[in-house]
């Protein structure tokens, strides 16, 4: 028994070798785990503030084009409005003309009518 005892005496410095080595591997394993943590953690937040500039980029893009396409109906409708008002002066020359074309038809209507009168009454 003696001699397993001198024996396990002598491997002591063996041991606290490899256990000294796993130790170290351990810690630095635990270590390497807190900073790949820490740096998720600042790559999470990068990427969040990221994605708030996006989002406000698109946000803005967003109001540009919904302001372009107000200016754009706003346009056209101001177009149709001209035209519009255009086509109804029209419309009212064509009236004024067709009145004035009609009384001076039923001038002639009533000379034609005359006319006609008095030759039924010559015949």
């Amino acid at each position: 028994m003696d001699t397993v005892l001198l024996e396990m005496i002598k491997q002591v410095p063996a041991a606290a070798a490899v256990l000294g080595t796993v130790f170290l591997f351990l810690k630095a394993m635990r270590e390497e785990r807190i900073d790949r943590a820490l740096n998720a953690k600042d790559i999470r937040d990068k990427q969040m503030a990221h994605d708030v500039q996006l989002s406000g980029l698109s946000r803005s893009r967003d109001l540009e084009m919904n302001n372009l396409w107000a200016v754009t109906v706003k346009n056209i409708i101001a177009a149709q409005n001209t035209s519009m008002e255009s086509i109804i002066d029209a419309v009212a020359d064509l009236k004024k003309t067709t009145v004035e074309q009609y009384v001076k038809l039923g001038i002639t209507q009533d000379l034609f009518k005359i006319a006609k009168e008095e030759l039924k009454e010559s015949r």
